[in-house]
């Protein structure tokens, strides 16, 4: 004997889903289905047949990718060699311009400046790092 309590409420909400009864007919159903799949005499599932029309269109299907493989193959190879060209005249370019800016540093650097100003006649004071002394 099972005994509920009256001071606990269950909130149980309706079934929304409308389950359909079984039709008495099911055995004939279940032998429609079984007339969708080929039969072999023996009673077993077979193979489906291939036909000529489906060999030849996977044929053309698989050629077509095919085709467009090796035309992205051939692109990308065009594309790498575009890309070391540029990549060889980008060294290039950037050995001449280490280069020359090499060439100007020393056209400005110190020894140089140093240099052209014994040959205009100035005197070197020599190191600017002398000692200050304050007397007191």
């Amino acid at each position: 004997m099972m005994v509920q309590s009256p001071l606990k409420k269950h909130d149980i909400r309706p079934n929304l889903r409308k389950v359909p009864l079984p039709d008495n007919n099911s055995s004939s159903a279940k032998k429609n289905k079984r007339a969708k799949h080929s039969t072999t005499p023996n009673g077993k599932l077979g193979i489906p047949k291939i036909t000529p029309w489906k060999v030849i269109l996977g044929s053309i299907i698989i050629g077509i990718f095919g085709l467009l493989y090796l035309t992205h193959v051939f692109s990308t190879q065009r594309l790498l060699e575009e890309v070391q060209t540029l990549e060889a005249e980008y060294n290039r370019s950037r050995a001449q311009y280490d280069e020359l800016k090499l060439r100007y540093d020393r056209m400005i650097g110190p020894a140089e400046i140093y240099r052209k100003a014994e040959d205009q006649g100035f005197i070197n004071g020599g190191p600017a790092d002398k000692v200050i002394i304050i007397k007191e």
